[in-house]
């Protein structure tokens, strides 16, 4: 198991549709973690800000399906091997940053 600490650059989708950009984060990374492990720290130790979902974090839900490096993945089970741009699904609507809402969820309501 890789266990040595290393810094990557995650570029991340931020805003809404009409007023989206990039943003760039500098990420300390140990060992072998997920999209969604390396989006947790971002959150937790860089910018609160940042708007993503986190459900069941085993694969199932769907919840977490956003773009890595132009490719559609589950973040909760996609490891980050290096530098990587993440966007949100568009097959949803965008809430904001990586939030979209699904034509099934149109009547959930959205915090955050």
């Amino acid at each position: 198991m890789n266990t040595s600490v290393r810094t990557i650059i995650v570029n991340v989708s931020r805003g809404t549709s009409d007023d989206g950009s990039f943003q760039k984060y500098h990420v300390d990374i140990e060992g072998t973690m997920s999209v969604m492990q390396v989006l947790n720290e971002i959150h937790e130790k860089i910018d609160p800000s940042l708007a993503f979902y986190s459900s069941c974090r085993l694969g199932k839900c769907g919840s977490c399906k956003v773009k890595v490096d132009g490719k559609l993945c589950l973040g909760c089970i996609t490891p980050v091997e290096g530098d990587f741009t993440v966007e949100p699904d568009p097959s949803g609507k965008l809430i904001r940053d990586l939030l979209v809402v699904w034509e099934d969820q149109k009547d959930v309501e959205i915090n955050g």
